[in-house]
């Protein structure tokens, strides 16, 4: 059995348990309760007792299901939990290659244009890059202004950093809409 599977199976026993424990912790206070009343007040038929037993009755029944409710909150809040936790990673997953960092190493010159712009996010820039053959490459993300790290919308890197001419700062203004499965991670490290 998968683990998907067990997990599956406990979530339900825990329901099932939950509802019998609700269930019999009524019935257990009905039969505590029930003789107690009866002898110290008389029949229950009567509408002054019944008040009295339904006050003891539903009163312990509450009290015991305190703790349930307790429980069950924190199992379901868990369960919420980690399925907003395997939603978001499996929206997290980007794609990997292990491209030789010199291949990805920026030119001098370039650097230097980097080191004066400021940084799209923390560590790095989102450049597009004209490249010497003339060809357009959008949305290249160089870490620490000297490598290149990612490429969006690529299967491999289709250039040697050593061809780029000029590198230019996407307008973040306007951000592009990216989504993580179409990066590629250059340095080979796996989501």
């Amino acid at each position: 059995m998968t683990q998907k599977n067990s997990k599956k199976d406990r979530t339900v026993l825990w329901w099932v348990l939950w509802i019998t424990a609700t269930i019999v912790s009524f019935f257990a206070a009905n039969a505590f309760w029930t003789p107690i009343i009866a002898a110290r007040y008389g029949s229950i038929r009567e509408n002054s007792t019944a008040l009295v037993w339904v006050a003891a009755v539903f009163g312990t029944w509450l009290v015991i299901l305190v703790p349930l409710i307790v429980v069950m909150y924190q199992k379901v809040d868990k369960a919420y939990e980690d399925a907003r936790i395997r939603r978001e990673t499996a929206a997290q997953k980007f794609r990997s290659l292990n491209i030789n960092r010199e291949r990805r190493l920026l030119n001098p010159a370039l650097r230097q244009k980097l080191r004066n712009a400021p940084e799209t996010i923390q560590g790095g820039h989102l450049v597009n890059a004209r490249l010497k053959d003339g060809r357009e490459i959008p949305n290249l993300f160089i870490a620490g202004g000297e490598e290149i790290l990612g490429i969006y919308d690529q299967e491999n890197l289709p250039f040697e950093a050593s061809e780029i001419l000029d590198i230019e700062q996407v307008d973040m203004t306007h951000p592009p809409f990216f989504t993580p499965t179409k990066w590629l991670r250059l340095d080979g490290v796996q989501p």
